[in-house]
C-alpha cells in the first residue's frame, strides 16, 4: 500500500456514504425522455429544415430513402402513442373536475376542461415522438446518402455545439 495517499480510506468511505444517501440515478427511459423534450425545444429550426427536407422528399416518391427510413416513416405514421396519451389525459381531466364536483348541472360542460387535458398531453408526445423519428432518419445506416443531406441541412441551421449532432455521432439508438 506505499502507493495511496495517507487519507484514501476517509475519502472512499465518503464517497461510500453520498453514494448512499444521493437518489438513485434516473432510468436511461427517463433521461432519453429529458433528452428529447430539451432536443425538441432547443433544436427546433434545425428540426425544422430536416422536416422539411424530408417532407419534399416523400412528396416526391421517397426513393433516396433507404429500407430503414421507409421503416421509421411507417412507425411514425401509425404512431398511437399521442393518441393515446391524451385519451388518457382527457378522460383523467374529466373523472379529476367529476370528483372535485366541479359543474355537475350541464353535463357537457365537463368537456370544455377537457381539452386542455387532452390537447397539452397530445401535443407534448406528439412533438417528442417527432423529435426522435427526425434524429433516427439522420441516422446514418450506410445503405443511402440521403441520412447525410438530412444531417448536412440540419447542421447548417443548428448551433456548432448541438445535442442532436453530438447524439448522432456517438452512435446511441432508441432501446
Amino acid at each position: 500500500r506505499g502507493s495511496r495517499p495517507q487519507g484514501w480510506e476517509d475519502v472512499s468511505i465518503s464517497a461510500t456514504l453520498l453514494a448512499a444517501a444521493l437518489p438513485p440515478p434516473a432510468p436511461a427511459a427517463m433521461d432519453r425522455l429529458w433528452w428529447l423534450a430539451r432536443a425538441t425545444v432547443c433544436e427546433r429550426h434545425g428540426l425544422a429544415e430536416v422536416r422539411r427536407e424530408l417532407y419534399e422528399e416523400i412528396k416526391d416518391g421517397g426513393s433516396r430513402l433507404s429500407e430503414r427510413q421507409r421503416e421509421l416513416t411507417g412507425w411514425q405514421q401509425r404512431d398511437l402513442v399521442p393518441t393515446i396519451t391524451g385519451i388518457i389525459g382527457g378522460c383523467g381531466g374529466i373523472a379529476a373536475l367529476r370528483k372535485a364536483g366541479f359543474m355537475k348541472g350541464r353535463k357537457l360542460l365537463i368537456l370544455i376542461p377537457a381539452l386542455p387535458c387532452y390537447i397539452v398531453p397530445y401535443q407534448f408526445f406528439f412533438h417528442l415522438r417527432e423529435t426522435e423519428y427526425l434524429v433516427e432518419m439522420m441516422r446514418e445506416d450506410g445503405t443511402s446518402k440521403f441520412p447525410r443531406r438530412l444531417r448536412k441541412a440540419f447542421e447548417q441551421v443548428s448551433a456548432p455545439n448541438s445535442e442532436i449532432i453530438e447524439d448522432l455521432d456517438s452512435g446511441s439508438e432508441i432501446l
